[in-house]
């Protein structure tokens, strides 16, 4: 906190300015002669300009704007907006206001009341006017003793002006009126006559004012019933100031002056007129002044005797910062050094005796010291910790999660609202499209669609058609038909054919001949000879004379009644003679011989899917993979990487069709300067996606693609698909471990598990087994009050809830003080009680006990019925037990002894203020001689399965889920004790809800019914799940009343707790 500005030499009252425009104006009333000895010169109002916008460090020298002369002192001084209901008009500029600087009014100390203007005071310093009191609007003095000690005006009514006196009189001033008499409050009042030393308006009842008195009272008065509202005796002593909460209208603030007990009382007057809420003690000595402050109803400003100037904060109702004073060094030197130190009153000198906040420039304060000091300070960085003040805590609150998730919170509910923000909407629809579209039962649907949205990009359109014939059951066929290569259509080709036309695309029949048509068949001679030759069986002789005489054909049919090895040697010798002749001869060849890697080698790569066809059509089906991979290979070491991708599409080879689509996907991402091109990686994944699907579950990933997976996952798990995500997230890097564990544990775990294949991930990091530090590190400390010491975990049991963790962390109270003699403690068994069994959480791994016949499941383990201890040898007592004993005296006392309000009967006030001096005896906290009571123990898992109880179905597994997680939000909340009982039964109606779902007890419709129930609390939506709920009570409540009340009592109680 740094000191802003200040005004040497200046002993006043002081007032800020409440106009927006002149927000920096602070007016002082002077409050003694200024060193002028014992003559009556009278008093002088200032006004300066604190320069609070300046952020020069150096100067800090306020500029006086105007003053003027008052025929007497200061004792009070107010400053208002001066805007009434009477003089408001529909423009709302300062030139057309009556007064745009406000109203000042002035109480004195010949008990008169002046009210000024405060423009004029600066135009009268601006014209070098003589400054005279007729410069006042108006003046009063029916105050007929004493200095008028306290003015201030109303901010609800500016107009309205409240005065006290030393006569013991509050009067209320209507300035806007100056004819009308001033009313008194009090004028039948005989009880308070004591010197009015303080003024406060109530910030919300226009028509309520306290005035404070040197006999200790505070009068709380009601000007529009004229009477007295109520009287607070805060003491013996005089009440030196009084304040009103400025948010709420029943919080009082009395400080007293008394130097023996300097305190501030914090009244409630809806609770108690006679006994204060709550005290505050931190001075040492009387307090002089305080101020609530305007912009955070829980900061506090005071000043008093000791020197000190305390900022309170009230949650806490504690001191959370002085406000330093200047050193005495710097005080002697602004001079009278010898009268300050004369008596040793140099550090009194310091003291303050009037603080004010700004009421417009938060953290801004102004303080007056008796060393003739008014300064402009800020608290900012005052206190060192706690809260912050309320003007620099945000109106709402956020935070962002993992999948995209924002959590939001405001400042004026208690509700916390999560939702997902998408942040690539094209990403989320493309995915979502996918997901949906992606039925295993219509993927040619899917395919045959892609390739149809292919258009004009010939490449992606034969690639959605290749992968299309995969799926098909007669994909060889098909495959034929999608290389263009329709048997039907070449058959009637071929019937149709024409010789003297010729025979298009090279198919049809030939000759056999040397190519001529002219063949006037085989010669007498010829004939002859072949005929003796098969007389005498030797088929040899008669193909030879058929190849040298050119009858062909004959050969070929001669040799296939010859024997094979005739049939062999003739087709070979055929195919010698013909092949340059008929270039089709060659495949024929390598179909009949079963050559046809050879084929695919020596074929043309220009019409490979010619040689793919012939794979397709002779290829045989152990063969035909490889024989598609051997023409891939070719392919792609000519380069043309898409036609070998199809090429390995049919051979199923992941690895190898894949590589060209890696391809694809980092041209695109290079377009992008490196990042990833989102569109592209979702074509990748799809194409895979597909593609593993024909291959089966035998293909894996290679590790570059599954980390290009796992990438894809990682960009939607940010858009909020946390299930979809799961699916394709498979990676063995260090990013795809972490990227999976925290799907598992997300919001989603349960589906994210399903989508993983019910596998928990491996933990991405070591576990470090850190219990055995915590034990003996901990320290031991001695409590005074009952002479024990408490370990740390003395006060509850943890309970490890790691996924990881499969065990339990227990401590137990130590005794600081132990008997000479001590009785040995019965043997602890180890068995379980009858109908108990030990089980397995199938999440965490953690074990927890269920009862067989009960249904009940707990994480603690169930002890059996110890054997009766032997009888205690006597001790002495210990004063374990004389200070347990004290303790409940004094619980006891405080019970009865707490007063009219207690943090008991206004708990809310109590969380609000705290109870200094009070106790609650109805809430539960530790005691000497016992250990604190622990929070609850965290519930087993009522879905467990003991032995005989069938897992439950995945379909109906988000019930318990939803309705447990629901039970957990609520218990989060302020409960009463009915309301606990209802969340009790419900946890008991969803276990046996699940058990008898699990044993198949439960019909499906009814399950499907329970099931939107649990749709509708997701989506808040409270009025279906209650018509949902009602209609399945009214149907199903004789065969499921054990469980159905208790549903119904957690949706009530949801309703109720959430839709306000």
């Amino acid at each position: 906190m740094t000191k802003i500005t200040q005004i040497n030499d200046r002993s006043a009252a002081t007032a800020w300015s409440p106009v927006a425009e002149y927000a920096g104006v602070i007016a002082l009333g002077a409050k003694d002669s200024g060193g002028a000895g014992f003559e009556e010169t009278g008093g002088e109002l200032e006004l300066y300009d604190m320069d609070l916008t300046n952020g020069n460090q150096q100067q800090n020298e306020a500029t006086k704007l105007g003053s003027i002369k008052t025929e007497s002192r200061f004792a009070a001084l107010a400053w208002s907006t001066g805007e009434s209901s009477t003089t408001t008009t529909t423009t709302t500029t300062n030139n057309s206001k009556k007064y745009p600087m406000g109203l000042l009014a002035g109480g004195m100390e010949n008990g008169t009341v002046h009210v000024w203007d405060p423009r004029t005071v600066i135009q009268q310093q601006q014209q070098q006017t003589p400054s005279t009191t007729t410069t006042a609007i108006a003046s009063f003095s029916q105050h007929v003793s004493g200095p008028v000690k306290a003015v201030q005006f109303s901010p609800l009514v500016p107009t309205h002006l409240a005065t006290g006196g030393s006569d013991g009189k509050v009067l209320i001033i209507d300035v806007d009126r100056p004819d009308l008499a001033p009313f008194i409050p009090c004028a039948n009042n005989t009880q308070q006559r004591a010197q009015i030393t303080s003024i406060a308006w109530n910030t919300q009842v226009a028509h309520i004012v306290a005035s404070a008195a040197s006999d200790g009272t505070v009068g709380i008065w009601d000007i529009k019933s004229r009477k007295a509202w109520c009287e607070l005796r805060a003491g013996d002593q005089a009440v030196s100031d009084v304040a009103w909460n400025p948010a709420q209208g029943f919080h009082l603030l009395t400080a007293s002056g008394d130097d023996r007990n300097p305190v501030i009382k914090l009244w409630d007057l809806r609770a108690s007129t006679s006994m204060p809420l709550a005290t505050l003690a931190g001075h040492s000595q009387g307090i002089l002044s305080m101020s609530w402050c305007p912009h955070d109803e829980h900061l506090l400003l005071s000043c008093g005797k000791d020197n000190r100037t305390i900022l309170w904060d009230l949650y806490a109702m504690a001191p959370i910062g002085d406000v330093p004073n200047d050193p005495i060094e710097s005080q002697q030197v602004s001079g009278s050094t010898n009268e300050q130190s004369m008596f040793g009153l140099a550090s009194s000198q310091q003291r303050r005796y009037d603080v004010q906040w700004s009421p417009l420039r938060r953290g801004i304060v102004s303080t007056a010291s008796l060393d003739r000091k008014v300064q402009a300070h800020s608290i900012l960085g005052l206190a060192a910790s706690g809260r912050p003040p309320k003007w620099m805590r945000p109106s709402s609150s956020v935070s962002c999660g993992f999948g995209g998730t924002i959590v939001a919170c405001g400042a004026t509910d208690k509700i916390v609202r999560i939702r997902t923000v998408v942040e690539d909407p094209e990403l989320e629809k493309l995915s979502r499209d996918f997901e949906t579209t992606m039925d295993p039962n219509k993927i040619i649907d899917f395919c045959h669609s892609r390739a149809v949205l292919a258009g004009k990009n010939a490449n992606e359109k034969r690639l959605w058609q290749f992968m299309q014939v995969i799926f098909q059951a007669n994909a060889r066929q098909q495959l034929l038909f999608t290389l263009g290569f329709d048997p039907t259509t070449i058959g009637e080709k071929a019937a149709a054919y024409e010789e003297e036309r010729g025979i298009t695309n090279g198919v049809g029949s030939m000759s056999l001949s040397d190519g001529s048509h002219n063949d006037t068949g085989m010669s007498q001679p010829t004939q002859d000879i072949v005929k003796q030759a098969l007389m005498v069986g030797n088929f040899e002789a008669a193909v030879d004379c058929c190849f040298r005489t050119g009858n062909l054909a004959d050969a070929l049919v001669l040799a296939s009644c010859g024997g094979a090895d005739l049939w062999a040697k003739t087709q070979e010798r055929y195919f010698e003679s013909q092949s340059s002749k008929r270039p089709f001869l060659s495949v024929v060849g390598a179909i009949i011989r079963n050559e046809l890697p050879s084929l695919i080698q020596s074929s043309d790569l220009a019409t490979w899917q010619e040689t793919l066809a012939i794979l397709s059509t002779y290829g045989k089906s152990d063969e035909f993979p490889q024989l598609c991979v051997a023409l891939g290979d070719r392919l792609e070491e000519s380069g043309d990487h898409s036609s070998a991708s199809l090429c390995f599409m049919c051979a199923l080879s992941l690895n190898k069709a894949i590589k060209y689509w890696r391809t694809q996907l980092a041209n695109s991402n290079a377009s992008k300067d490196g990042d990833m091109d989102i569109p592209a990686a979702h074509e990748f994944v799809v194409k895979v996606s597909i593609f593993l699907q024909a291959a089966g579950s035998t293909e894996n990933l290679a590790a570059e693609d599954a980390e290009l997976f796992s990438k894809y996952a990682e960009k939607l798990a940010e858009q909020g698909l946390l299930v979809t995500a799961a699916k394709y997230c498979k990676g063995d890097s260090a990013n795809s471990k972490i990227l999976r564990d925290r799907l598992y544990r997300s919001r989603a775990s349960h589906k994210c598990l399903a989508a993983m294949g019910n596998t928990p991930p491996e933990f991405p990091f070591t576990m470090e087994d850190v219990k055995q530090n915590q034990g003996t590190g901990r320290s031991t400390q001695r409590n005074p009050r009952n002479g024990r010491k408490n370990d740390d975990g003395a006060s509850a049991n943890v309970v490890g809830n790691s996924a990881y963790s499969q065990t339990q962390q227990r401590t137990q109270q130590q005794s600081y003080s132990q008997p000479q003699q001590q009785t040995p403690a019965p043997a602890v068994s180890t068995a379980l009680p009858a109908e108990w069994m030990e089980l397995q959480d199938p999440t965490s791994g953690r074990s927890y006990y269920a009862n067989q016949t009960t249904g009940e499941v707990s994480w603690e383990k169930p002890q059996a019925a110890p054997e009766p201890a032997p009888a205690p040898a006597p001790v002495q007592p210990t004063t374990t037990k004389r200070a347990t004993s004290n303790s409940h005296t004094a619980n006891m006392a405080s019970k009865y002894g707490d007063g009219f309000v207690t943090s008991a009967s206004h708990p809310e006030l109590a969380s609000q203020y705290g109870n200094v001096g009070t106790g609650n005896p109805y809430k539960t906290t530790g005691r000497p001689g016992k250990a604190n009571a622990s929070s609850a123990p965290e519930r087993a898992p009522v879905s467990g399965n003991i032995h005989t109880i069938p897992a439950l179905k995945e379909e109906y597994q988000p019930i318990p889920d939803t309705m447990l997680g629901l039970i957990t939000a609520l218990k989060g909340g302020q409960l009463a004790s009915v309301d606990k009982r209802q969340l009790a039964e419900a946890e008991k109606a969803i276990a046996i809800f699940s058990k008898r779902l699990a044993l198949g007890d439960i019909s499906d419709d009814v399950a499907n019914q329970m099931l939107s129930i649990t749709s509708s609390l997701s989506a808040y939506d409270w009025a279906a799940a209650t018509a949902l709920q009602t209609s399945l009570i009214s149907n199903e409540w004789k065969e499921h009343k054990e469980w159905l009340k208790g549903i119904k009592a957690l949706v009530q109680l949801a309703t109720k707790m959430y839709s306000r």
